[in-house]
């Protein structure tokens, strides 16, 4: 009997093979039933004989739809693409979270493979594994995939100096890229730009060949010449995005890319004359974030003064902002401040302790120019105290206060009636000088 069931379980999957191709009528054993499904890869609907053909994407949207006859709980989908040559290092597979199935009602369940950028074009097979507490059943289904007819990748960028730069000097920019595509590209164009500067430079790489070519001087790969951008001499000091753009296909596709770099104070921005002692350079911000730590007591708000002085001949914008994930942060009255030139303006950052927060928590204050650029950040500190501590040492300082205030009134009292007698002495004076 069980020999004759086995031959049954056989002939039910071949005739389904063949009648349907991607619809599975099996039957597994008596807990789970008849199983039935379709797979589909990118909207394409796979075959169980037929390799079906995909377009390389950067990942593969895999749809499961299957029914059981059978209520089964905690089911489980595992889909691999295997022959991937490199899938011992990077797996390309994902999995399902457990479910419970209901019977003779359909269901899907998605997964998504990503692929890695340097995935080979060819010949792969889907593996979709069904998993229940009791059996494991895997089916393959054959799919070539082809890349993109055109697709370029940057693989690199190399700058020189490679992570800072002084204002007023060159930066070079040298860019590796490589030919993913089935189609050779002719006439690639490299642009290199730093937008919060203002500059940007270009190079036109003749061409490239396609992915995987087999003639013996042929190469899909190639590095730009380089690429020369020069830094402004007044840019402010901080750290910039460099950005990276290639255009190919006759300028209708583009991938692009972007790096870092800090800039330096230079040596080269011209001044109209020596600063005085304590006063900012021409040209340059001065900013002052403060105090270092304050007490802040716990359901009220602390505040941080932020004080920019813009030295320079034109309006510059700054940008204000808190990094504490310990607290709700706000900048008044606002967090976008325009200082015209020679003019000083001051900020306040807020900070409210969330519920349950307490004790000394750091944080920092950034305040950025033109773009990206970072002109300052500075770390900060703030003692999360009770209520009541706060308001016993506020009582203090009120009446610290209140005793320096009484001084200081004596104090003036004092004065007034000193400089009103000697008002007096200076008229008797007079009157007896005019008497006479």
């Amino acid at each position: 009997m069980k020999a004759m069931r086995n031959v049954m379980v056989l002939m039910i999957l071949v005739l389904s093979i063949i009648a349907g191709g991607s619809a599975y009528a099996q039957l597994f054993d008596d807990d789970v039933g008849v199983l039935k499904f379709n797979v589909e890869v990118n909207d394409v609907l796979l075959d169980a004989t037929d390799a079906k053909e995909l377009e390389k994407t950067d990942e593969l949207d895999v749809l499961v739809v299957f029914k059981l006859n059978k209520s089964v709980d905690d089911v489980q989908i595992v889909a691999e693409l295997t022959g991937y040559d490199k899938n011992d290092r990077q797996k390309v597979r994902d999995e399902t979270d457990k479910f419970d199935v209901s019977a003779n009602i359909v269901h899907d369940e998605r997964l998504t493979l990503e692929l890695p950028v340097r995935f080979q074009q060819g010949e792969y097979s889907l593996k979709i594994r069904v998993e229940t507490p009791k059996d494991s059943f895997t089916f393959l289904f054959p799919v070539v995939i082809n890349a993109q007819e055109h697709d370029l990748e940057i693989r690199d960028i190399v700058l020189s100096p490679e992570n800072e730069v002084k204002a007023g000097r060159s930066l070079l920019t040298s860019v590796r890229i490589k030919n993913r595509g089935e189609q050779r590209e002719e006439d690639v164009k490299v642009k290199v730009s730093i937008p919060a500067l203002g500059v940007t430079a270009s190079d036109f790489i003749d061409e490239l060949d396609e992915e995987d070519c087999n003639d013996s001087d042929c190469d899909d790969s190639t590095t730009s010449e380089e690429i020369f951008l020069r830094i402004p001499d007044c840019a402010e000091p901080g750290e910039y995005t460099v950005n990276v753009g290639v255009e190919f296909d006759d300028g209708d596709d583009e991938v692009t890319e972007s790096t870092k770099i800090a800039v330096l104070e230079g040596d080269t921005c011209p001044s109209d004359a020596a600063p005085a002692k304590g006063e900012p350079a021409k040209g340059k911000t001065q900013i002052t974030i403060g105090p270092e730590s304050q007490d802040i007591a716990a359901g009220s708000s602390g505040n941080y003064p932020v004080s920019i002085t813009n030295g320079g001949t034109s309006s510059k914008t700054y940008t204000i902002s808190a990094d504490a994930s310990w607290a709700a942060s706000a900048v008044s009255p606002d967090n976008v401040v325009v200082v015209g030139p020679d003019e000083t303006k001051a900020v306040f950052v807020s900070l409210t302790p969330n519920k349950g927060v307490s004790g000394s928590q750091a944080f920092s204050v950034r305040v950025k120019g033109s773009g990206d650029a970072v002109l300052k950040e500075v770390p900060l500190k703030a003692n999360v105290v009770a209520a009541s501590s706060t308001l016993g040492k506020v009582k203090k300082a009120i009446e610290v206060g209140v005793v320096v205030l009484v001084v200081l009134l004596v104090i003036l009292a004092l004065i007034i009636a000193f400089n009103k007698l000697r008002g007096d002495e200076g008229s008797e004076e007079k009157g007896d000088q005019g008497y006479y």
